[in-house]
């Protein structure tokens, strides 16, 4: 998604490592093991979602280009179509071959 989101988790990630580390010295300040390790758990799976939603997006993003290369390819195809209708059949028959333009 971001890098400030990974930094913000990789930054928890320290910290519950830390903690743990030097947990006698924080046990007494109501922190607990269970707590860090679910701490540490959300940080890492926060972390590996973000990285698929990176790789999503690049996915995406190559799927968006080539619809819109594709979406050029059609209408230049239509309107090269539209112009031969439009130069070879009077306008009032030009709906008949699905051109709605007025002239």
């Amino acid at each position: 998604m971001s890098k400030t989101f990974e930094t913000n988790a990789e930054k928890a990630l320290t910290m519950a490592s830390c903690l743990k580390r030097h947990f006698n010295e924080v046990e007494h300040l109501g922190v607990s093991r269970e707590i860090l390790n679910k701490l540490e758990s959300n940080a890492k799976r926060a972390i590996e979602m973000n990285r698929e939603v990176d790789n999503l997006r690049e996915t995406v993003s190559e799927k968006l280009h080539k619809a819109n290369d594709k979406l050029k390819e059609v209408k230049d195809l239509a309107m090269n179509y539209r112009k031969m209708v439009k130069m070879n059949f009077p306008q009032e028959k030009w709906e008949r071959y699905g051109i709605m333009d007025k002239r």
